[in-house]
């Protein structure tokens, strides 16, 4: 004979919430509040459900898989390469790691080349990367929601000084004597708006002018802005590029060009990443674990203040 007797996704189902939830409102777990607590437990009376896995989750403090929580990172970049591209993305995933660390969540990972309309089965939580500011899309509506970077209107979010540290850059590079500046600046988000804002300002402060152009932080189009900047302007004595795979790309025009870094041409990168280290590459460095381990606290416990601005440093190295 069939088993009829109530199981948690019917109780998830008739209460109009997810089965991790029903799963953290039946046994106490944070992240519920209290009205929808009440409905579900209301609803598991009325169905006669008898929580015997919850109860063994309490035994042991575990849930099982198919009721832990997730916080879910969604990353929107076209590049399908951008894991291995980019070093800013495990940076991020190490401190969403580091700050669940104890917690009986799931992490999820997700990479799309295009913002979601649909949003089916919306997690506990997610951090948002790279996201437009788009009013009203699917994934700013449901559930706990924040940014790294500001997003949608309304989506709380957690980010670096970015216009600080451009300001760090230009003085840096003012004050070591450079004159003749380029700039490879970002795409039009936020951030990269941010940091292009903070260096020109800084820089028309001096009364110098920048020969710039714009890429989208890869190394293969700062490669190719790199080569037009050289062109229109041979000169040069100082780069400054946006996020340091953009001056990956930088670097290598430089060489096939014959200017010598930093006798020739001073170049500094912005992230701050392991591979700035690697390259000798001066640069300016954001908190990047911390920006995302603020995200996780936040999203664990929204009623923490909002994550204030985190502040960023340069690192000289043997690049400028």
């Amino acid at each position: 004979m069939e088993d009829r007797r109530a199981k948690l996704a019917d109780v998830a189902r008739v209460a109009g919430v997810s089965r991790a939830q029903a799963s953290r409102a039946i046994n106490g777990g944070y992240g519920v509040a209290p009205e929808v607590r009440q409905r579900v437990r209301d609803v598991a009376e009325r169905l006669g459900f008898q929580p015997h896995g919850v109860a063994r989750a309490l035994a042991t403090g575990r849930a099982s898989a198919g009721e832990r929580e997730r916080v879910e990172i969604l990353i929107v970049d076209p590049d399908p390469q951008a894991f291995s591209a980019k070093p800013f993305y495990g940076r991020v995933l190490t401190g969403a790691t580091r700050a669940l660390a104890g917690q009986d969540v799931a992490l999820e990972l997700k990479l799309v080349p295009a913002p979601p309309t649909t949003d089916e089965d919306p997690p506990f939580g997610r951090i948002l990367i790279n996201m437009p500011p788009v009013p009203g899309a699917a994934y700013a509506r449901r559930g706990r929601t924040i940014a790294l970077g500001e997003s949608a209107p309304g989506v709380p979010f957690v980010a670096p000084d970015n216009h600080g540290g451009g300001h760090q850059a230009a003085v840096h590079l003012v004050t070591t004597g450079r004159r003749r500046v380029g700039a490879v600046f970002g795409p039009d988000t936020p951030c990269a708006r941010e940091r292009k804002n903070g260096f020109l300002r800084m820089m028309a402060g001096a009364g110098l002018t920048v020969v710039s152009a714009h890429g989208d932080f890869t190394r293969a189009t700062a490669y190719t802005v790199a080569k037009e900047l050289l062109t229109r302007e041979p000169h040069l004595d100082a780069i400054f590029a946006a996020c340091d795979v953009s001056a990956m790309g930088v670097l290598q025009a430089l060489r096939e060009a014959g200017r010598r870094v930093p006798d020739d041409v001073a170049v500094v990168g912005f992230d701050g990443s392991a591979l700035a280290e690697a390259a000798d590459l001066s640069s300016i460095f954001m908190p990047v674990e911390e920006e995302a381990a603020s995200a996780i606290r936040h999203l664990l416990d929204p009623a923490l203040p909002p994550p204030a601005r985190l502040p960023t440093t340069l690192t000289i190295r043997g690049s400028s």
